[in-house]
């Protein structure tokens, strides 16, 4: 191999290796996977049955293959907290099964608290993308969001769902 191909070779490989440890959630960066929707749907569609397990499988976590890449519009309220334990755990079962790497949730402090219809939603949202927040999103502002499903817990009271938030977009008239 000619030696000025090695250096090029070489940083591309380094590239090649640092993505695959480092890289983005699976449909993050392909962003017409993300299907206009509602999370309302989503929690619809599956919520009987993960209510209908049986009480001698309680608790239980439920982590899709599926994560309905959605882009829904909601309604930015202003407020935020830590996330959630349960919810941090399922994002942390999540990596652990399908990334096989439990990482994901250190890029998950916060949760942010979006209305959908008459929906109240706190939803996780990644750091670097949170950051963004302060100087883009005003309380009451309409934006469309980019989320998926990471799974749900269920223990016979209320589920604890998981829809993380991997990005944002504030002209909700051209997606």
């Amino acid at each position: 191999m000619p030696s000025l191909l090695r250096p090029a070779l070489l940083t591309f490989s380094a590239f090649l290796l640092a993505e695959s440890l480092f890289g983005t959630l699976p449909a993050q960066g392909n962003w017409d996977r993300y299907r206009p929707g509602t999370i309302t749907a989503i929690v619809e569609l599956h919520d009987s049955t993960i209510r209908a397990t049986r009480s001698n499988l309680l608790p239980t976590w439920v982590l899709p293959g599926n994560q309905f890449p959605t882009r829904a519009q909601v309604t930015y309220r202003g407020d935020s907290h830590p996330i959630d334990s349960t919810r941090r755990e399922i994002v942390r079962r999540w990596g652990l099964s399908y990334l096989h790497d439990s990482s994901i949730t250190a890029t998950y402090h916060r949760e942010y608290l979006f209305q959908e219809g008459r929906h109240a939603l706190w939803l996780p949202v990644q750091d670097k993308v949170a950051s963004f927040f302060p100087r883009e999103l005003q309380s009451g502002q309409t934006v469309t969001l980019y989320v998926l499903w990471l799974g749900a817990h269920y223990a016979g009271g209320d589920v604890t769902w998981a829809f993380v938030v991997t990005e944002f977009d504030t002209d909700t008239t051209k997606r």
